[in-house]
């Protein structure tokens, strides 16, 4: 690679053909355009000569994008050949064509001069995701003050904010000033934690434990500016068989969390997780909404419905529609609950485009990914399987 200065960014110049030829001529000549501007790798297939990084003989990014260090992080990635590399939803960059792949974001212009303009005003704009503004993302708040702060601040992301146990227990003021520092003018909803947590309870010291850690949720939701809270039944199968006792005690256990949420302007949904069908959640939902006198919604989680429950996705719509005020958008095969973007796995995201459709109030849609990889991928996968977003 040209000695670039070490402070200019990346771009990923993708051949898609091994050995010498036009590809790599045209890279050499978009480097030789570039110099000064940006530091340039040469990535090509296995059997290449010439390039900085072989991909591989399926030419997959995937494993490029998951694995870089921060210093080779792409600030754009530009396909030569004819075929778009596999992985490329990954990219956290601009994608763009110099020469006759389609699919990319932007096609340069043919002389390398103009081509390494175009690229670097790409550079500027950044990813042209237009989903971006119209989802929430989920991240726990561990993560929005450790390792991906620097996503949070660099990307316009309406967040999802995860409060975990680890999180409300480390957090104090001056970690929650900055969280909020950093989360400034974005339309903010919250996770509240699950894990371990079983409101409804038998055992009164269990639920006793459970509705603790949620008032410390709540407070930190609000102190947030949550517009919304999501929160899950604690409900197994196999372990409570009475949905009505589960419910009624579901109901005396969430009524104060759901009244504390209400009067500081947030909203609360139940999301479907282990429950085989909307049972439970239609039972909890209305013994919950009556006890409190606060209205309550649902959050439809279409993975888990996927991978947890033998329900169909229609029937899960037609008991939630009524009351549908969030979405989790994630993608399975069924085996598991992956978390895979969508479009990756078997979820009828068409059905799901149809139902929307038809609903006069739209849900809050928040994206699930456990990767930064698979949150780009979403974003792509969205529009993809969508289109752009109405206005």
């Amino acid at each position: 690679m040209p000695a670039n200065n070490d402070h200019l960014a990346i771009i990923w110049l993708c051949l898609s053909r091994p050995g010498p030829g036009p590809e790599l001529t045209a890279a050499r000549a978009l480097r030789q355009a570039l110099e000064g501007h940006a530091r340039t790798l040469i990535l090509g297939p296995e059997g290449s000569d010439g390039v900085d990084l072989r991909l591989g003989r399926r030419l997959d990014l995937g494993p490029a994008l998951e694995a870089c260090p921060d210093e080779l992080r792409p600030a754009a990635v530009i396909c030569l050949g004819a075929a778009i590399p596999a992985g490329l939803e990954l990219a956290p960059c601009p994608c763009l064509a110099w020469g006759p792949a389609t699919g990319c974001d932007q096609t340069l212009p043919a002389p390398a001069d103009q081509a390494a303009e175009a690229a670097m005003a790409a550079l500027g704009r950044g990813p042209r995701l237009s989903w971006l503004a119209h989802v929430q993302v989920n991240m726990p708040l561990g993560d929005l003050l450790g390792r991906y702060e620097a996503l949070a601040r660099s990307a316009p992301v309406n967040l999802e904010i995860g409060l975990d146990a680890s999180a409300l227990d480390s957090c104090g003021p001056a970690e929650m000033a900055r969280a909020k520092a950093i989360i400034a003018g974005r339309r903010i909803t919250a996770h509240l934690p699950f894990m371990d947590l079983y409101p409804a309870a038998a055992d009164p010291l269990v639920a006793a434990a459970a509705a603790r850690r949620l008032e410390m949720a709540v407070t930190t939701a609000l102190e947030l500016g949550a517009i919304q809270a999501v929160g899950h039944l604690g409900f197994w199968p196999m372990m409570h068989r009475d949905v009505a006792a589960f419910a009624a005690r579901h109901a005396t256990a969430m009524t104060p969390i759901a009244q504390a949420l209400a009067a500081g302007g947030c909203r609360l949904v139940l999301e479907n997780t282990m429950e085989p069908d909307p049972a439970p959640l239609l039972a909890c939902r209305r013994a919950l909404s009556e006890s409190s006198g606060v209205e309550v919604g649902f959050c439809l989680d279409v993975g888990h419905a996927n991978s947890f429950s033998r329900t169909s996705l229609p029937a899960w719509w037609r008991a939630m529609e009524s009351h549908l005020w969030e979405m989790h958008l994630h993608d399975n095969d069924g085996s598991d609950d992956s978390h895979y973007p969508p479009g990756s796995g078997r979820i009828d995201w068409a059905f799901i485009a149809e139902g929307l459709r038809g609903l006069s109030t739209k849900p809050i849609l928040t994206l699930e990914p456990h990767t930064e990889a698979h949150f780009w991928a979403s974003l792509r996968g969205l529009e993809r399987l969508w289109g752009r977003p109405e206005a």
